[in-house]
């Protein structure tokens, strides 16, 4: 594992950076009029209390203020979600849904970057968001609940979307932390005319606060744009590179409590290398369709990403490698008939070649174990997806609006094995189990194909200026991955696996004033043909389940030095189908890792506009860790404070994580026949010193 110090590199270029020629007028920060604008539902500008849906956003200079290290010290301020910290920058994914674990959980919620999938069809990966430069983001959006039609496979819980960096003022930030953490960012943008060339990147290194862990990140966005009398177009290039140290989880009920052994990491020998690169041009433009005036849009778009990391959570502790390579294109066109309704068509295409393999070099026990030593998987699959859609809205007076969507989608799958075929060692030998067979299955080569249909219909009714609701009814899917097709188990023959379905209805009412914005939803979901892992580890497509909950987030500007936030969401996600975990049939349990209760809190101080202080609370309420809903994690309340403060052209940003130094833990679960837990970090500290050149 390669490691480099960044602090060294860049000192020299930060203090020359400091001797500016330029000065820089504050921010406004006392404008209680609040305003969101998201571009999640539509691909394109949309005012959040206008939206028949639910979404929530964490702004720029939000996003500033937290200065996350991990994703989900942001996250925490969206209602209904959770980006449960794995070690380093791992993670797990919860929208309006448990955390999913599994081969395919990460394609239970699509991840975007302007709209556009970070990873094809069939291929993601539950730690995908690592890959987005979010540390720079001008933005993050969740869309809760169904995508809309704009977007297909994969928006079922949700669509988390990083609005990619905006640099408003060239800038240079140093930033070290607890646990010999440091960070240098760079933000830098100039304009020519109609044209502009930006540059967002930055490099962090961890030493980790457990024992032999750590990581080193880079990541770089480069943007081009260019505005003509009739066209835009917005060319982005992104990379992300991580060579990390994983800690793995430490065993025994509550372990995370105990201080001999809450730092200690039973697997040194555990890591994750993983290194993306996306490209895409996004070119818009008006045009006339015989008396109609409309805006059209078309995204190309490229995509290449490499994973290799060690399965140390499992017996045998397998490497995997992983990779794709995919092209695409995204387009639209938007026509309004008439002052009253607008109309969306679009049609989406994508190609994909993905590959998968696996290879065991330790020994688990005899050499011809069912988890052999050996090459366990190595195959290659190639996708072709086609999709159209058609979304209308109509304004059916000034107070009532009305909106239906359609898309179809098809999706074909051609699956190469480049081993043997079966459940045989790698040379072909048998395995030591009753029957001969080992516990890894190859299916020969083959082809698969889906087709899906998913719907929305939706009202939105304003009140009076400050207070509007919605209701909207919708369904969303998702296609089988490879890795639920082609790496299978114990001599199962392919069988046919169903794309899974989500139906949904959610309503919700959001009441704005210069002083207040509030949101309140409430919403029932119920998910057919889930696709699980039976006793005997087949992979079947049986599953039901039923999620229910309420949303609530409000913003409240005392007065102009005080600001007020709060996130606060109930959920309950079951099982709703027959099925014998240890002797116990889970009809009508929770599904595990899913706490009923998530909380947040934030008071800004601001009395100035050059000085900050926010104080904040997170609450993550119990959940069970197994299906039977034998095991339990208790919850935990966190506390945080950050400060900013300015000089010129010079902020200064601390922050203290983890205030009252609780032990907590990021991640439980139950496996194996143990307690398992990726430890939450102690209190920690961190300084950015940021300069506007």
């Amino acid at each position: 594992m390669t490691r480099f110090n960044l602090l060294k590199s860049v000192l020299f270029t930060f203090v020359f950076c400091g001797i500016t020629t330029e000065s820089h007028s504050d921010d406004a920060s006392q404008n209680i009029e609040i305003e969101t604008i998201t571009v999640t539902g539509r691909r394109n500008d949309q005012n959040i209390s206008e939206l028949i849906g639910s979404v929530a956003s964490v702004t720029s200079e939000e996003l500033g203020r937290i200065s996350h290290a991990h994703i989900n010290q942001t996250a925490a301020r969206i209602p209904g979600v959770w980006l449960s910290r794995g070690n380093g920058q791992e993670l797990l994914a919860a929208v309006r849904s448990p955390v999913f674990t599994g081969s395919g959980s990460c394609a239970e919620i699509l991840t975007t970057e302007d709209g556009l999938p970070i990873r094809p069809t069939g291929m993601c990966n539950v730690n995908q968001l690592l890959e987005v430069n979010t540390e720079q983001a001008s933005g993050l959006e969740v869309w809760r609940g169904p995508g809309t039609v704009f977007y297909g496979s994969n928006a079922m819980h949700g669509v988390i979307n990083t609005v990619s960096p905006d640099v408003i003022n060239n800038n240079l930030s140093l930033q070290i932390g607890s646990h010999n953490y440091g960070r240098v960012k760079l933000g830098w943008k100039r304009q020519l005319d109609s044209q502009y060339l930006q540059i967002a990147a930055n490099g962090a290194s961890d030493g980790g606060f457990k024992e032999q862990s750590g990581f080193d990140q880079q990541k770089v966005s480069i943007k081009h744009g260019w505005s003509g009398s009739s066209v835009d177009a917005t060319t982005h290039l992104s990379a992300a590179n991580l060579n990390q140290e994983t800690a793995g989880y430490i065993k025994g009920f509550e372990s995370y409590k105990d201080n001999a052994i809450w730092k200690s990491n039973p697997n040194p020998e555990a890591y994750r290398d993983a290194s993306a690169v996306r490209l895409s041009s996004h070119v818009r433009g008006v045009s006339s369709v015989g008396d109609f005036n409309g805006e059209w849009q078309a995204t190309p778009y490229f995509r290449r990403s490499s994973m290799t990391f060690l399965q140390h959570y499992l017996p045998g502790q397998a490497q995997e490698k992983n990779g794709q390579t995919s092209m695409g294109l995204q387009t639209s066109y938007q026509v309004s008939p008439n002052d009253n309704n607008q109309i969306w068509f679009g049609a989406d295409v994508e190609w994909a070649d993905m590959w998968v393999e696996e290879v065991q070099t330790n020994a688990l026990g005899s050499p011809d174990n069912v988890r052999f030593q050996g090459q366990h998987y190595d195959f290659e699959v190639e996708s072709q997806q086609i999709a159209v859609f058609v979304n209308s809205e109509w304004k059916t007076s000034d107070k009532l609006t009305l909106e239906a969507g359609l898309r179809f989608e098809s999706l074909r799958y051609d699956y190469q094995n480049n081993m043997i075929d079966g459940s045989t060692r790698d040379d072909g030998s048998l395995c030591n189990s009753g029957d001969g067979s080992c516990r890894y299955y190859r299916p020969s080569d083959q082809t698969n194909s889906t087709d899906n249909l998913n719907y929305q219909l939706g009202a939105h009714y304003v009140f009076n200026d400050s207070l509007g609701g919605f209701i909207r009814i919708a369904n969303a899917y998702r296609a089988p991955q490879i890795n639920e097709l082609y790496r299978l188990q114990k001599e199962q023959e392919t069988s046919v696996i169903e794309s899974e379905q989500l139906d949904s209805l959610e309503t919700g009412v959001r009441y704005q004033t210069q002083q207040w914005q509030t949101e309140l939803a409430i919403y029932k979901m119920k998910k057919d043909q889930v696709i699980v892992k039976d006793s005997d580890s087949f992979v079947v497509n049986d599953g039901k389940t039923s999620h229910k909950g309420i949303e609530w987030r409000t913003v409240f500007q005392l007065n102009t030095a005080w600001q007020l936030a709060s996130s606060v969401s109930w959920a309950k996600h079951q099982y709703k189908y027959t099925r014998l975990f240890g002797g116990i049939n889970i009809d009508g349990n929770d599904v595990d890792t899913a706490p009923r209760w998530q909380r947040s809190a934030q008071a800004l101080f601001q009395p100035t506009e050059r000085t900050s202080i926010e104080f904040e609370w997170v609450y993550l309420g119990k959940y069970f860790l197994d299906p039977q809903n034998a095991h339990q994690y208790a919850g935990h309340n966190v506390f945080n404070v950050r400060a900013q403060q300015r000089y010129g052209d010079l902020q200064i940003n601390g922050q203290i994580t983890n205030l009252t130094d609780r032990r907590i833990a990021d991640r439980a679960d139950y496996g194996f026949g143990s307690y398992r837990y990726f430890v939450g970090e102690g209190r920690g500290f961190s300084l950015e010193l940021k300069r506007l050149f």
